[in-house]
């Protein structure tokens, strides 16, 4: 057999797809092939593949290969079944010209999406496998907050140079500001989506950071301090909500000492930002004190009348997903977003996908072996609260990051739960690698 037919044999597995995957969040969201159009940005293109690689391996597998029953994937096939179903009903009753290609838009994104959630679950066979795409998650989450702290210290995007051959977007040199302060959005396309998405990394960097005894106190520690200061000079008060919500969890999960130890470093970290940003901390306060007055908070709850109307003309399956358009309202509100476009039906099966991916990371580390193990499934129990709690106060799956992130943490949580009880002896993991045995008759032709 030749060299390339070994390569080819052996493949590319998932933490490598993966990774290459979390490289391209690195490139600026804003930047998109035009052709394309919203699914033209490089990851979503590669989630895309990821779902049809995946698709590919299940139709191509002569035996079936015994499956235990895989909450997360249920979960995920719930959501699923109520998006096609609200397409499916929106076809049916006619949908106005301008929402036809955001619906057939709508339903690329999903299947993008399940392709995160389902190679990520599926292909992360070992317990290892798994630490590694979290430290890999993690190193992701370090390098945008350390953009974003650079972008907070030098009032500039710094992406303005970045220019990629096909590709075009037009917020290069925007920048965001609150109070007097920047808002960083590192590569994210908006402030709200950097600052949420680092929140949901961070309880990943801690649990890292507590119990990664294999590497060294500064390469376990860097990443966690790094995302928590950008996380509090993110000038989001939904962010900083996340942040304590995932901490809130983990909080339960620490031992005394680790939670006096931690409640001295958050301090300390809060010090150093009032010492060193002055009026920070003032600007914090007024955030939650004023918010009565803040035309962010105003626009949110005058939008959600609107919204509710749109709901009551079809409240069980919705309008269909994507039809929302910016053009109609903002709402600020993935769940109110939820109801409008996929009804009460869509809304069980996202509260029901979140809730599994929770149980399942959460129960699991409970009967995990050692501490690191079970630190890593409180701290993905933890991520996934911060994300469901950001559905609260912005359209996260109208973000490009901060939806894949998403499905990728539920993802996560399912394949910690399988190979947690893997390791119990309830069942392996599945190798979703063309295996050589299929592809030696196609090599030997």
């Amino acid at each position: 057999m030749s060299r390339f037919s070994r390569i080819l044999s052996q493949g590319p597995d998932a933490k490598t797809v993966l990774t290459i995957f979390l490289a391209l969040c690195l490139v600026p969201s804003y930047l998109t092939f035009t052709v394309i159009g919203t699914v033209g940005r490089p990851a979503t293109l590669l989630a895309l593949g990821l779902f049809a690689w995946w698709l590919a391996d299940k139709l191509r597998r002569h035996v079936a290969v015994p499956w235990p029953f895989q909450p997360v994937r249920w979960a995920l096939a719930a959501v699923v079944i109520a998006v096609l179903a609200s397409y499916a009903g929106a076809m049916f009753r006619g949908l106005p010209g301008a929402e036809i290609s955001p619906a057939d838009t709508g339903l690329l994104l999903v299947a993008a999406w399940c392709g995160l959630c389902l190679v990520t679950h599926d292909g992360l066979r070992t317990m290892d496998d798994v630490i590694i795409m979290v430290r890999r998650i993690v190193t992701t989450g370090a390098l945008m907050a350390a953009l974003g702290l650079a972008q907070f210290i030098t009032k500039t995007s710094l992406l303005a140079w970045i220019s990629i051959p096909g590709m075009s977007g037009d917020t290069a040199g925007a920048i965001d500001q609150r109070g007097g302060f920047v808002r960083a959005a590192g590569t994210a396309s908006h402030p709200l989506e950097y600052g949420l998405v680092l929140c949901a990394i961070l309880p990943l960097a801690l649990a890292l950071a507590l119990e990664d005894r294999e590497r060294g106190v500064l390469a376990r520690w860097w990443p966690a301090a790094v995302i928590g200061t950008a996380a509090v000079l993110s000038v989001s008060r939904s962010a900083l909500i996340a942040a304590v919500v995932a901490i809130a969890v983990l909080f339960v999960s620490w031992s005394p000492r680790v939670r006096a130890a931690a409640s001295l470093i958050g301090c300390g970290i809060l010090g150093l930002v009032y010492v060193s940003v002055p009026g920070f901390a003032g600007t914090l306060l007024g955030m939650f004190t004023g918010a009565a007055g803040d035309p962010s908070v105003s626009s949110r709850l005058n939008s959600y009348d609107v919204a509710f109307g749109m709901a009551s003309r079809s409240p069980i399956l919705g309008r269909g997903f994507g039809t929302l358009l910016p053009s109609y309202v903002y709402l600020d509100n993935e769940y109110l977003g939820v109801i409008v476009e996929l009804g009460l039906v869509g809304l069980a099966a996202v509260l029901w996908f979140f809730a599994t991916g929770i149980v399942c990371a959460w129960g699991s580390s409970r009967r995990a072996r050692t501490p690191f193990q079970q630190q890593l499934g409180s701290a993905i129990a933890a991520a996934l609260c911060a994300s469901a709690v950001s559905f609260t106060f912005f359209d996260a799956l109208s973000f490009p990051l901060s939806a894949a992130f998403t499905f990728m943490l539920l993802g996560l949580a399912g394949a910690y739960h399988r190979v947690s009880s893997a390791s119990r002896g309830l069942f392996v993991g599945l190798d979703i690698r063309p295996s050589r045995d299929r592809l030696e008759p196609l090599l030997t032709v």
